[in-house]
C-alpha cells in the first residue's frame, strides 16, 4: 500500500506508450525545468504548445524557447490537449491536474524520463506490517540492557519505522493459516499464536529436537515440525495434537547420535510438504555443505524426491505464484525456481515475505566469517531486511537494531 493517494499508475508511461499518447495532440508541459524538458524534447518530437508552472515568478519567461505560462489556462480542458509533467515535484501536481478536470493517463501523463524516480518514490511511500521471528539467545540481554532485545515475535511498521516486540521466545520459522499463526519454538515445540500475537496452545515438543521448520496442510489439517537436532519430522494433528506420523532423513543420527542432515524451515504445498536441509548427504558437520529441497509425498511419506541440491544452508521454502523459492543463505541467492537468481545480497539471508507487489528478505547478523574469507569481498553484519523490488532489482534495507538473527519473516495482511 502507498501513501499517494494522488497518484495514479496510469500517470506512468513507457516511451514507446508517451509517443501513442502525445499523437496528434498539442502538448504542454507542467514544469519549466530545463534537466526533464531536454531530456523529454530529446525522446520524441513534439508539438509543444507551452510550458505552465506553479512558480509565479517564471511566468511570461521562456524555457526552451517556449514561454511560461499559468496552469489555470488548463481548467479550460481542450480534448486536444495534453499535459506531460516534466517536474519533479509531480506527486503535488497530480492532484493538482484532477482537481482541475482532467484524467490521469488519458489527459495528462509524467515524463518517461521521471521513471527512475517512480521507483523510489513508490517504495519510500510503500506501507506494510512485517511480522519477524526470531532465536536471539539471553546473550544478547546481557549485551544490550537498555534494549527490547532477545529472541521472540517483532512486528515491523514500514510506515512508522519502528520495530516492537509482541511475544517472547526463541522463535524460528513462522506459518499463517490465515486464522492464526504456528511457530517453531526451541523449548516449546509447535506454538500456536493468535492474530493478535498472544500465545494460545504448544505441543509436539522433544526433548533435543531444536525445533526450527514449521509447516501446515489444510487439506489434512496437520502441523509438521522440523526436528533439526533430531534430523527427523514430525506430522501432528491439529486438532488433537497427536503425533501423525515421522519422516526420518536417515539413521545416520543413530550410529553417530549428532544431528547429520540438519532439516531446517518447510512448506507444504498441495500433496507435498518440502523440506530444506544442510545436507541431503548428511555429512555438514564434515564439512560437507551439499544442501538441498526435499519433496515428500504426504500420501505416502516413504516417497521422497530431491528438487534442489548443492546450495549452501538453504533456508525458507516458499511458493509464489505456483514457483518455488527459497534462500540460498550463505551464499545470498534469493532462488525463484531452482536456476533464477531473483536478488543477491552480502549477508546471511534468512526470512521471505512478499506482500503482492514487493518481497521482504530477512537478514542476520553474520557468524560465519572464517567460511566466507577469501569468497566475498564484503560480509555484512547488520541485521534487518530487504523490501525488495524484483523487476527493477531496487532494495531498500530496513535495520532491526534490537534484533541480531532473523529467522523468518511474514507479511502481515491488512484487515478487511
Amino acid at each position: 500500500m502507498s501513501r499517494n493517494s494522488g497518484m495514479a499508475p496510469e500517470v506512468w508511461r513507457t516511451w514507446r506508450d508517451f509517443k501513442a499518447a502525445i499523437w496528434n495532440k498539442r502538448v504542454v508541459f507542467f514544469g519549466a525545468s530545463q534537466d526533464w524538458s531536454v531530456k523529454t524534447l530529446d525522446q520524441c518530437d513534439i508539438a509543444l504548445e507551452a510550458f505552465v508552472d506553479n512558480n509565479t515568478s517564471l511566468l511570461g519567461t521562456f524555457c526552451c524557447d517556449v514561454e511560461v505560462r499559468s496552469p489555470d489556462i488548463l481548467r479550460e480542458k481542450e480534448d486536444d490537449v495534453y499535459v506531460v509533467i516534466t517536474s519533479g515535484a509531480y506527486e503535488s501536481i497530480c492532484p493538482q491536474l484532477i482537481e482541475y478536470g482532467l484524467k490521469p493517463g488519458i489527459d495528462f501523463c509524467i515524463t518517461p524520463a521521471l521513471n527512475n524516480l517512480r521507483v523510489i518514490t513508490e517504495i519510500h511511500s510503500h506501507e506494510a506490517t512485517i511480522l519477524i521471528s526470531s532465536p536471539d539467545h539471553k546473550i544478547y540481554t546481557e549485551l544490550d540492557k537498555d534494549a527490547e532485545v532477545g529472541g521472540g515475535l517483532y512486528v515491523y511498521s514500514l510506515q512508522e519505522r519502528a520495530c516492537k516486540k509482541v511475544l517472547d521466545g526463541t522463535f524460528h520459522q513462522i506459518v499463517d493459516t490465515g486464522q492464526e499463526y504456528y511457530v517453531a519454538e526451541e523449548q516449546k515445540g509447535i506454538c500456536k499464536v493468535s492474530k493478535q500475537f498472544e500465545l494460545v496452545d504448544t505441543f509436539g515438543f522433544e526433548e533435543g529436537s531444536k525445533c526450527h521448520g514449521i509447516a501446515y496442510c489444510p487439506r489434512r489439517n496437520i502441523v509438521c515440525i522440523g526436528r533439526a537436532g533430531l534430523d527427523k519430522v514430525s506430522a501432528y494433528d491439529a486438532a488433537t495434537r497427536e503425533l501423525g506420523f515421522t519422516i526420518e532423513l536417515s539413521d545416520k543420527i543413530k550410529r553417530s547420535g549428532k544431528s547429520e542432515h540438519w532439516v531446517n524451515d518447510l512448506c507444504v504445498r498441495d500433496d507435498y510438504l518440502y523440506i530444506s536441509v544442510f545436507s541431503l548427504s548428511g555429512a555438514y558437520l564434515k564439512g560437507i555443505y551439499d544442501g538441498g529441497i526435499l519433496q515428500v509425498d504426504l500420501e505416502n511419506p516413504s516417497k521422497r524426491y530431491v528438487l534442489v541440491h548443492d546450495v549452501w544452508m538453504p533456508h525458507t521454502v516458499r511458493f509464489f505464484d505456483s514457483q518455488i523459492c527459497f534462500l540460498d543463505s550463505m551464499n545470498g541467492y534469493f532462488y525463484r525456481t531452482n536456476q533464477n537468481i531473483m536478488g543477491e545480497f552480502d549477508g546471511f539471508m534468512r526470512g521471505l515475505a512478499f506482500d503482492g507487489k514487493y518481497y521482504y528478505v530477512g537478514q542476520s547478523e553474520t557468524r560465519y566469517f572464517d567460511r566466507l574469507k577469501g569468497i566475498k569481498k564484503h560480509i555484512a553484519m547488520s541485521a534487518g531486511f530487504y523490501l525488495f523490488d524484483d523487476e527493477t532489482k531496487a532494495a531498500k534495507f530496513f535495520c532491526t537494531p534490537n534484533i541480531r538473527q532473523i529467522h523468518d519473516l511474514c507479511y502481515v495482511a491488512e484487515e478487511s
